[in-house]
């Protein structure tokens, strides 16, 4: 049987399983088996504190010291692979990925336990495969990738949103549908047969004609390819947390800026330091993006906003009418 074109979806086998991989992946059929799961050490530590029966999460991971993860289509497709049976074999959903040449960007859907045995499985098996085919020994990843559960909607099809813009963000393609690896091709112009559930799940909340869905999703990744992007401050030791905790907080300021005059009195800044807050988002991140020394002013704004709403409840329902949360 002829392979199909790499912009096909297709359904891959996974030995050793007996039945299909409910995951569908852009890419050819796989000449080759994954390789044996190994244990991976590292990045389970922040996982134990964070005991959620399910939600969606964010999940980033770079190779060790920097190192080149992806050198070539074998090395993309064989990951994928993995990917396809470590969702399955943990029962997590695919809702976005993106595999870049030193790192990757995934949003799942499961529980936390659910969500750490993927990415044992994954990250073992892929750092197994690539020592042995490029001769290395050690960690191929990072000792720890970066998870956070997503609180919201809204700030999920931001992250998905994020995902898929990474190749052009990071200079490896003019526009989003021109990046092999990722899943944004799959999203805005496959059948409803050839996405994850998830995936689904991600489009509805556009539209509930699918079709229209996935054209108000493009629209809406054009709309931010376009805009003039605020810059992210860096810090020398910081996570991949770090800078998308600040993007995180900037959607949120964004949002509540161009909805500025239905939470009248209250100011957007202001607003958008709260729900940051709400969201899980640290007061330094916040802080940084705002050009402040350290997080206490945002810390405290957040709190005095938050005792001002709880006994305000016509401003806290002007807040709530954000939809942030």
């Amino acid at each position: 049987m002829a392979a199909p074109a790499i912009n096909q979806t297709v359904l891959f086998m996974a030995p050793p399983l007996t039945n299909p991989v409910p995951f569908r992946f852009p890419v050819e059929i796989f000449p080759f088996s994954p390789t044996t799961w190994v244990e991976a050490d590292g990045g389970d530590a922040r996982m134990k504190r964070l005991k959620l029966e399910h939600a969606d999460w964010h999940i980033t991971l770079r190779g060790a010291r920097r190192l080149l993860l992806f050198h070539d289509d074998a090395d993309y497709k064989t990951f994928y692979a993995m990917l396809g049976e470590a969702c399955l074999d943990a029962g997590m959903g695919l809702i976005a990925d993106c595999l870049m040449s030193n790192h990757f960007h995934l949003a799942l859907s499961g529980g936390s336990k659910q969500l750490t045995r993927c990415m044992h499985r994954l990250n073992g098996a892929y750092s197994r495969y690539h020592n042995n085919r490029y001769d290395l020994s050690g960690h191929a990843f990072e000792q720890e990738y970066y998870c956070e559960p997503i609180p919201s909607e809204f700030i999920l099809q931001r992250v998905v949103r994020y995902i898929h813009l990474n190749p052009v963000r990071g200079g490896k393609a003019r526009r989003p549908e021109d990046y092999p690896w990722s899943g944004y091709r799959r999203l805005i112009r496959s059948s409803s047969g050839n996405r994850t559930p998830d995936e689904t799940r991600l489009l509805l909340g556009f539209n509930s004609d699918l079709v229209q869905a996935a054209k108000l999703y493009q629209q809406f990744v054009e709309k931010d390819l376009h805009r003039r992007r605020r810059r992210i401050v860096s810090s020398a030791g910081r996570t991949p947390a770090w800078e998308i905790w600040q993007e995180q907080f900037l959607w949120i300021l964004e949002h509540v800026v161009e909805q500025k005059e239905s939470i009248y009195p209250l100011d957007p800044q202001k607003v958008a330091v709260y729900l940051g807050s709400r969201a899980g988002i640290p007061p330094r991140a916040m802080g940084k993006a705002l050009g402040l020394p350290d997080g206490k002013v945002a810390s405290q704004v957040a709190y005095r906003l938050s005792k001002l709403l709880d006994q305000d409840p016509f401003l806290k329902g002007k807040v709530e009418g954000l939809h942030v949360l």
